[in-house]
């Protein structure tokens, strides 16, 4: 790592701590060139996979648009903010372990729906409403006859 103050390429480090809560390790280092001491922070750089639309275009994934979509989903509910944020956090975390690059917006939908679920079951098919394709309206109805027997594991 390059010293911050006199930029000699090549610095040491003196202590190294792990961060639990923050999943990262603090590092003490030192620069042998002009002696100042700095402290560094690393942590695990996870990205998001992309989300293949159904036109097959490729997008990143956008953390505020999926907290509008389930906040208008749950706007009914007894705490929209919560509901939306707890499904969010909990869809993201789902795919960074997922370790996928790229996946697909009606997998997306299918994910989120079985957390929303969890949350509320008048949110969720709000939001099937809104982002799964039906071709007519029986096809919504024996899908939410499905999923309201199953919990939303479709």
């Amino acid at each position: 790592m390059k010293c911050p103050f006199c930029a000699h390429p090549d610095t040491r480090v003196a202590d190294s701590r792990l961060m639990e809560e923050r999943n990262a390790v603090r590092r003490r280092r030192y620069c042998p060139s002009c002696g100042k001491r700095f402290g560094t922070l690393e942590t695990a750089e996870l990205k998001m996979p992309s989300i293949t639309g159904h036109d097959k275009k490729r997008r990143p994934f956008d953390s505020g648009r999926l907290c509008a979509d389930l906040t208008a989903a749950a706007q009914k509910c007894a705490d929209p903010r919560q509901i939306a944020g707890e499904t969010a956090r909990l869809t993201e975390l789902r795919l960074y372990a997922s370790g996928l690059r790229d996946i697909s917006a009606a997998e997306l939908v299918e994910i989120v729906l079985e957390e929303l679920f969890g949350q509320s079951t008048e949110a969720a098919i709000r939001f099937a409403a809104l982002h799964k394709r039906f071709d007519s309206p029986e096809h919504f109805a024996s899908w939410l006859a499905q999923a309201v027997k199953t919990g939303g594991k479709t």
